[in-house]
């Protein structure tokens, strides 16, 4: 088999859910002592409340977490890719090249060897302090789809030197930063021109020169932290080179904030050297779609983290395709292989047609199973057992969850209540804020969420609310608003 030229791509702003570190958490054994490590080294800076996010069952999303503690988001960012890169390296992954966005780059500093776990979440937090001191005013970062140079035009008609281009993608998505006046303005030029505009989940507008006194700010702060020799190559879409040695890497970190991201010229420029596989360190998978757009030839992209098909689960997905190119061990994401399952499930299809299939429908697969298991749970307590009542025990069988307590009584849930709280488990899975899921929404006509995903979360829902299993012949259609679906679950006895 050829060598394998593999880049590992850390992602920025927005790259958080909120079981993201959990999902590492509670099934790689190497994550614990990341997070702690990193957690010991904020807590000074941010205090106990930020910290205690990383360990947290399930940390606020990063709405909440924009409104109320931006330095906990950036934080929780920063510990997900570092945590995700140290299963991968476990495993036995050796990467050709790192590259960073944005905020990524300090992780990606830190998996070369430049910084320890620790170093990188102190660089993270005076980075955090520093803005937050800078009293930066109202300012924002927004996506606008279309290339740089026409995105430099409407810059240019808007006529504001504090606005500007942040971040080069490709060719339908540039990212602009400065003061919310000019980009209020700019937005409504793009919607005069059809051209789509939207803000990003980002604290402060990074990469413009309206960072420029925070920038002194946080040189100063990180000067004295120690680097040492780099033992991966780091390209940096910034300063547009890979990093030596004998620079002085927190005077580049400082300069950051008012410097352009090039990341579509990085990544062209890696893949014409011979790159094929690019793996991103991180939450959810903005970098592999956007280097798809970004490289005309044909190359792998592996995310390794997604909430809609459990963060672990698609991360031993991720190990398996990297080990089927030799990229780690071969069985590193652990008993639940491709080959495995094909041979499980469809052993007479060739394992290239299977890959494919399985990337293309494994969640829907796995929504399947999940549903099919819970009719078999339901079916089999219903089965009468030596020494139990038909009603179930005291001791926490599925029939006496669906009573409520074991003396029978129903937990009574309000259903205005039912619906916020469903609109933010819907919100929180697809991504969107949660002020679009009202209680008539269609999810399918309006928002667009196929029957495969509305049977996924209706999974979700089932388990949160200790539903019975739904007849078989029941589809996601008939649960198509959050009216309906809190209605299921008031009739269904459901409990808070």
């Amino acid at each position: 088999m050829p060598e394998t030229s593999i880049a590992v791509l850390f992602p920025g702003q927005g790259a958080f859910y909120g079981r993201a570190l959990a999902d590492l958490r509670d099934e790689f054994p190497e994550v614990g002592p990341v997070l702690a490590e990193i957690g010991d080294a904020a807590r000074p800076l941010l205090g106990d409340r930020a910290v205690d996010q990383l360990f947290a069952t399930r940390t606020p999303d990063t709405e909440q977490l924009l409104r109320e503690a931006p330095e906990a988001l950036q934080l929780a960012i920063y510990a997900v890719s570092t945590a995700t890169y140290a299963v991968l390296r476990a495993r036995g992954l050796r990467p050709n090249v790192l590259i960073g966005h944005s905020l990524g780059e300090i992780a990606a500093l830190v998996a070369a060897g430049a910084f320890t776990p620790a170093e990188g979440a102190e660089i993270v937090c005076h980075r955090s302090i520093a803005l937050r001191e800078a009293g930066l005013g109202d300012a924002y970062m927004a996506a606008i789809g279309t290339d740089a140079s026409r995105a430099q035009r409407l810059v240019d008609l808007a006529g504001d030197p504090l606005t500007g281009i942040a971040v080069e993608n490709h060719a339908g998505q540039t990212v602009l930063s400065g003061r919310a006046e000019t980009l209020d303005t700019i937005g409504r030029l793009a919607a005069v021109l059809k051209i789509d505009f939207a803000r990003l989940k980002s604290p402060y507008a990074f990469h413009s020169p309206l960072l420029g006194p925070a920038a002194e700010k946080f040189a100063a702060r990180i000067a004295d932290i120690r680097q040492r020799p780099l033992e991966t190559t780091v390209h940096s879409p910034i300063i547009g080179r890979a990093y030596e040695d004998a620079d002085r890497l927190t005077e580049l970190l400082a300069g950051h904030f008012t410097a352009r991201v090039r990341f579509g010229d990085t990544v062209r420029e890696l893949a014409g050297t011979g790159v094929s596989v690019f793996v991103e360190s991180g939450a959810l998978d903005a970098l592999s779609r956007i280097t798809g757009r970004i490289v005309e030839s044909p190359v792998t992209t592996v995310p390794t983290l997604l909430p809609e098909a459990g963060g672990a689960a698609v991360l031993r997905q991720a190990l398996d395709r990297l080990a089927s190119v030799g990229a780690v061990a071969a069985g590193s994401g652990g008993g639940s292989s491709a080959d495995q399952l094909r041979a499980a499930l469809l052993s007479d299809v060739p394992a290239e047609d299977f890959e494919a299939f399985w990337n293309g429908r494994g969640v829907e697969v796995r929504a399947f199973a999940r549903e099919a298991y819970l009719t078999y749970l339901g079916a089999k307590e219903e089965e009468p057992s030596v020494g139990a009542s038909h009603n179930g025990s005291a001791n926490g069988s599925v029939n006496g969850s669906l009573n409520g307590s074991a003396n029978g009584s129903v937990a009574v849930v309000d259903r205005d209540t039912l619906v916020r709280q469903l609109a933010d488990i819907y919100a929180e899975a697809l991504e969107y804020p949660a002020e679009v899921f009202e209680e008539a929404t269609d999810l399918e006509a309006e928002l667009g969420v196929d029957s495969v995903k509305q049977t996924e979360l209706l999974v979700r829902v089932g388990n949160r609310y200790e539903l019975p299993p739904r007849p078989s012949d029941v589809r996601p259609a008939a649960y198509n608003t959050l009216g309906k679906i809190a209605d299921l679950i008031i009739a269904s006895g459901g409990s808070a």
